[in-house]
C-alpha cells in the first residue's frame, strides 16, 4: 500500500513557460508524522482484528526515540465494554520480558561483573550446569543467542494458580534440561536459558530480579505502570486486559497461563510504557537523560552475534535480527495463551513500534502488520528481474528428507507427550522442492541460488526464504528460515522418521500377538496327543531332569508374559495415560511426578527385563533343538518382536527413569 501526496510541478526559470516539467514525485508517508501513522494503523489494525477475530489491540509507534502515536483498538473487556487505553491498559507481553532481562545482563557486562564468554557456572551460587561436552561450557553469549544447546521443556514451567507459584531459582535447579547440542552450534529457543540468566543476575548483584529491573530500567525510563511479575494489588488486575479464545463463532474469556519463569515472560505493560523502552534502545541506551546502557554496549547488543547460516538472519544479544524488504530489523515477539505481542526497531530508520493483541489470532495479525508497516513506510525498490533469474539449478535430491525443529524435548517423557512435528521435503525436479507437514500446507519452492529457495508462486512471507545449511562434510543438516534466527529444523535420520517408528511399533505388535497361539497349541496337544505317543510327556527320572524338561515351558511362559505385558502397555495402558487429562496436567504442573504415571512407565521396564531373560533362552532353544524347527523360528521371531518394542519404548522415552 502506498500513500501519494499531491504531485508538485516545477518550472525551470531559465527555460521559461515553454518548458514544463511534468514528472511526478511520489512522497512516501513519514513515520515521524502522527497523521501518516494514524492513517496507516487506523486501517491495518482494525482490519487484522476483524480478519483474526480479535477483541482488542494496543499500539505505540516511536520515531527517533520519541512517541509519535499510541492508540487502543477494540475492547480490553467485552463484557463490560471497556475500551483499550494505550496509557493504562496492561497487556501480558510474554517473552518480550526477555529483552528486559538481557538489557539488565548487558548492564552487568558493561560493569565487568559478567563476561559474555565465561562459563555460567562461574556466577551460579546454588547449582551448576553439567559440562556435557568437555571443554565447551555454556556461556552468557550462548544464553543470549539461544545457542546453549538445551533441549526444550515446558514441564513445571507453569502452575495452575498464582498461589502455586514458587521460586524460578528453584525451578532452574530442579529442571536443568539436557544439553543435546554442543554450545554455540545451533539455535533452539529456550525459556530455561533466559530464566537461568535471571538467576545469574541475582547471584552477581545480590538484588532480586524484579527489584533490579524496577530500579535500573523501569523507574529511570518512567515506565510507571509496568509490572515485572504478577500484580499483587487487586486494582492492577482490573487494569489488565482480559484474554480471549475465539470458539464457536464468538470470543470466550479464558484465564491466561501463570508461569514460574519470571525473567522469561511475566511482565505486563501498557503500550506507552513499551514506547519508552523502544526509544531507549533506538537511541543506543539513553532516553531523556536516563542512561540505561552505554552507546558501545547498546550497539554490541544490537549487532549480529550468531547465525545458523551466513545467509539467514542473526541472533543479536537478545534481539532477533532479520530483513523485511530492504530493511534490517531487530525484533522480538511475546506469546502467552491469549496475548500475542511484537516489538520492532528499524535501527537505520530510527523507527519502531509495539503492538499487542488479546486473542490467539494475534500471532498472525502481528506478522501481517509488520509486513504491511515496512511495505507502507519503506517500500523496497522493484527489481527488473525476479529472484534467481539466470541461476541454473541442479538436482534438488540432496535437500530431500525429513526435518524437525531443534526446539523440542529429546530425553524425557515430554518427547512422547508432545512429539515434534516433522516436515517432509521432496525433490520435484531440478531446483524445485515441495514441503509439507509440520503444520504446513503442501508448498512448492524454487531454488534461486545454491541452497536458497523461495515460494514458487512468488508469495512473500514473514519467514522469508528457506536456506539449507551444509555441515563441514558437505551434507545438508539444517533447514533454516531466513527470518527465524532463534531456531532451525534439523535433518532427521531414517530411523527417527514417523513412518519408521510407527512401522516398528506396528510390526512388533503383530509379532507379539502371535504368542496368543501358544496356549491354543498346548490345548490341542493335550487333546490330540496320547501319553504313549508323546515323547515329551515321559516321566523324568529325577528332579534335575524334571527341571530341564520344564525349561522349554518356562521359556515360553516368560516370553509370553513379556509379550502380553508389552501388548497391554501399548494397547491399553499408554492410551489410557494419554487420555487422562488430569494425570497429564499433574505431570505438567506438579513438582513431583504422579505415582500413577511412574507406575505406568514401570510396565515397559518389567517387560524389557523379561524380554532379556527370554533372549537368553535362544541358546538352548537352538542348541538342544527344543520343539520343531518351525516353532524355534517362531520363538526367535517373537524375541525380535520384543526387542522391537524395547527399541520403540526407549526411542520415545517411555521408561519411568526418563520422567
Amino acid at each position: 500500500m502506498f500513500v501519494l501526496c499531491t504531485p508538485a510541478f516545477a518550472a525551470d526559470g531559465a527555460a521559461g513557460d515553454n518548458a514544463e516539467n511534468t514528472s511526478l514525485t511520489p512522497v512516501l508517508p513519514d513515520v515521524s508524522n502522527p497523521d501518516d501513522v494514524a492513517a496507516f494503523f487506523d486501517i491495518e489494525a482494525p482490519a487484522g482484528m476483524a480478519k483474526y477475530n480479535i477483541p482488542g489491540a494496543t499500539v505505540s509507534v516511536v520515531s527517533d526515540g520519541d512517541l509519535v502515536y499510541a492508540k487502543g483498538y477494540g475492547y480490553a473487556d467485552i463484557e463490560t465494554e471497556t475500551p483499550v487505553d494505550p496509557e493504562k491498559t496492561l497487556f501480558h507481553i510474554g517473552s518480550l520480558t526477555k529483552l528486559f532481562t538481557w538489557t539488565a545482563i548487558m548492564q552487568q557486562v558493561e560493569k565487568g561483573t559478567i563476561d559474555l564468554d565465561e562459563d555460567v557456572n562461574t556466577y551460579l551460587k546454588d547449582f551448576s550446569i553439567p559440562e556435557t561436552y568437555p571443554g565447551q561450557p555454556v556461556t552468557m553469549r550462548h544464553l543470549m543467542t539461544h545457542s546453549a544447546g538445551f533441549e526444550d521443556t515446558d514441564v513445571h514451567m507453569e502452575v495452575e494458580e498464582r498461589e502455586d507459584l514458587y521460586s524460578y531459582r528453584t525451578y532452574c535447579e530442579e529442571n536443568i534440561p539436557t544439553l543435546v547440542h554442543p554450545p554455540g552450534t545451533v539455535t533452539s529457543y529456550s525459556n530455561y536459558g533466559a530464566t537461568l540468566a535471571g538467576v545469574i543476575l541475582e547471584d552477581v548483584t545480590d538484588v532480586p530480579y524484579a527489584e533490579y529491573v524496577q530500579e535500573n530500567i523501569l523507574t529511570p525510563l518512567g515506565m510507571k505502570d509496568t509490572i515485572v511479575s504478577y500484580p499483587k494489588a487487586p486494582e492492577k488486575d482490573t487494569d489488565t486486559a482480559s484474554g480471549y479464545q475465539y470458539t464457536g463463532g464468538k470470543n470466550m474469556v479464558v484465564p491466561d497461563i501463570v508461569v514460574v519463569v519470571d525473567p522469561a515472560g511475566t511482565i505486563s505493560a501498557p503500550a506507552t510504557d513499551m514506547a519508552k523502552f523502544i526509544g531507549m534502545h533506538m537511541k543506543e541506551g539513553t532516553l531523556n537523560g536516563a542512561e540505561i546502557l552505554g552507546e558501545d554496549t547498546a550497539r554490541l547488543m544490537h549487532a549480529p552475534a550468531f547465525a545458523n547460516d551466513p545467509r539467514v538472519g542473526s541472533m543479536c544479544l537478545g534481539f532477533l535480527g532479520c530483513h523485511i524488504g530492504d530493511e534490517r530489523i531487530i525484533t522480538h515477539s511475546g506469546d502467552t495463551l491469549t496475548f500475542h505481542s511484537l516489538l520492532v526497531i528499524i535501527p537505520e530508520r530510527q523507527a519502531g513500534f509495539f503492538v499487542s493483541y488479546n486473542c490467539a489470532g494475534g500471532s498472525s495479525a502481528r506478522n501481517d502488520l509488520l509486513m504491511a508497516f515496512v511495505d507502507h513506510f519503506y517500500p523496497g525498490q522493484e527489481t527488473a528481474e525476479p529472484a534467481g533469474a539466470g541461476f541454473s539449478s541442479s538436482s534438488a535430491e540432496k535437500f530431500a528428507g525429513t526435518y524437525q525443529s531443534t526446539r523440542q524435548n529429546y530425553r524425557t517423557f515430554e518427547f512422547f507427550k508432545t512429539p515434534p512435528q516433522q516436515m517432509q521435503v521432496k525433490a520435484e525436479g531440478d531446483g524445485i522442492i515441495q514441503i509439507s507437514g509440520g503444520g504446513m500446507q503442501l508448498t512448492a519452492y524454487t531454488e534461486t541460488e545454491p541452497g536458497v529457495f523461495v515460494q514458487a508462486d512468488g508469495t512473500d512471507t514473514i519467514a522469508g526464504d528457506i536456506v539449507f545449511h551444509e555441515n563441514e562434510k558437505g551434507a545438508v543438516d539444517l533447514l533454516c528460515y531466513e527470518n527465524d534466527p532463534c531456531g532451525a529444523f534439523e535433518r532427521v535420520p531414517w530411523y527417527a522418521t514417523e513412518p519408521f517408528t510407527d512401522g516398528v511399533k506396528n510390526a512388533g505388535i503383530l509379532i507379539l500377538l502371535t504368542v496368543l497361539f501358544w496356549p491354543l497349541q498346548v490345548v490341542c496337544r493335550r487333546v490330540y496327543t496320547t501319553k504313549d505317543t508323546d515323547d515329551e510327556s515321559k516321566e523324568p527320572e529325577n528332579s534335575k531332569q524334571e527341571n530341564l524338561a520344564n525349561l522349554p515351558c518356562y521359556a515360553r511362559l516368560i516370553t509370553g508374559a513379556a509379550a502380553l505385558i508389552f501388548l497391554s502397555f501399548v494397547l491399553i495402558i499408554l492410551p489410557a495415560v494419554m487420555g487422562d487429562t488430569a494425570l497429564l496436567e499433574a505431570y505438567q504442573y506438579n513438582r513431583t511426578t504422579p505415582f500413577a504415571l511412574t507406575a505406568a512407565l514401570m510396565v515397559p521396564v518389567i517387560a524389557s527385563v523379561l524380554s532379556v531373560i527370554s533372549a537368553l533362552f535362544l541358546v538352548p532353544v537352538w542348541k538342544n533343538s527344543w520343539w520343531t524347527r518351525c516353532h524355534r523360528v517362531h520363538y526367535t521371531i517373537v524375541i525380535a518382536g520384543l526387542f522391537m518394542m524395547i527399541w520403540w519404548a526407549n526411542f520415545w522415552n517411555l521408561f519411568f527413569f526418563r520422567l
